[in-house]
């Protein structure tokens, strides 16, 4: 009996010596194994059609404010041509009138300029940071749904599809010098975030999950 005991008691040694280390293989491995994605944020952004659509409506805004600031600049060059013209004598009421509409349209017209400039800036500003933060929900919910550790932002540009000297600098500073194609996942989301606007401007459609 004590020697059926001895043999266990040693077997049971040998056995969790040899184990121990391919259990503790596997969950090193199973730890250190990280999945990481890549996206084109620049290509995202061009071809996604909300982001597209807003800078559309901010460009008609834009160029609906250059036409009434180009009326009141014709304007104000009417009412100088008026005083040079000479037809009223310089310090007649009806001169002391047109120099008052100048300096008073003048006026107008920089402050009109002035507004609507800082305007179309914080509404510009305000399109790319909506549309990244959606951007960046988008790629969140994708690398949630697919398990992803790491999504890193890259570009597809390759250093032969240019000969410009500056872009070429540029596309050889590249973070990512090599990459599996599998892991580009910016058409996945694109064709999402491309998906779900298309959806909403029909219905106010849930959100589901993005398609890999």
């Amino acid at each position: 009996m004590k020697r059926f005991t001895l043999f266990t008691l040693c077997l049971g040694l040998i056995l969790s010596v040899v184990q121990t280390p391919s259990i503790a293989q596997a969950q090193t491995t199973s730890q250190s194994k990280k999945t990481i994605g890549l996206i084109d944020m620049a290509h995202l952004f061009k071809e996604y059609k909300k982001f597209t659509d807003l800078r559309e409506q901010l460009r008609s805004e834009i160029k609906a404010t250059d036409d009434a600031a180009k009326k009141m600049a014709e304007s104000i060059k009417a009412t100088q041509a008026k005083l040079k013209a000479g037809t009223f004598a310089e310090g007649s009421a009806e001169y002391q009138q047109l120099e008052t509409k100048l300096i008073s349209d003048t006026t107008k017209f920089e402050a009109f300029r002035k507004t609507q400039q800082q305007k179309f800036l914080r509404r510009e500003s305000k399109i790319y940071k909506d549309v990244y933060l959606e951007v960046v929900g988008a790629v969140g919910q994708y690398a949630k749904y697919y398990n992803y550790d790491v999504i890193l932002r890259f570009s597809r540009n390759a250093v032969d599809e240019t000969n410009n000297a500056q872009e070429l600098i540029q596309n050889m500073n590249k973070q990512v010098v090599w990459h599996n194609s599998g892991i580009d996942i910016t058409d996945q989301v694109l064709d999402y975030l491309n998906k779900q606007y298309a959806a909403s401007t029909k219905t106010a459609g849930r959100p589901g999950n993005p398609q890999k």
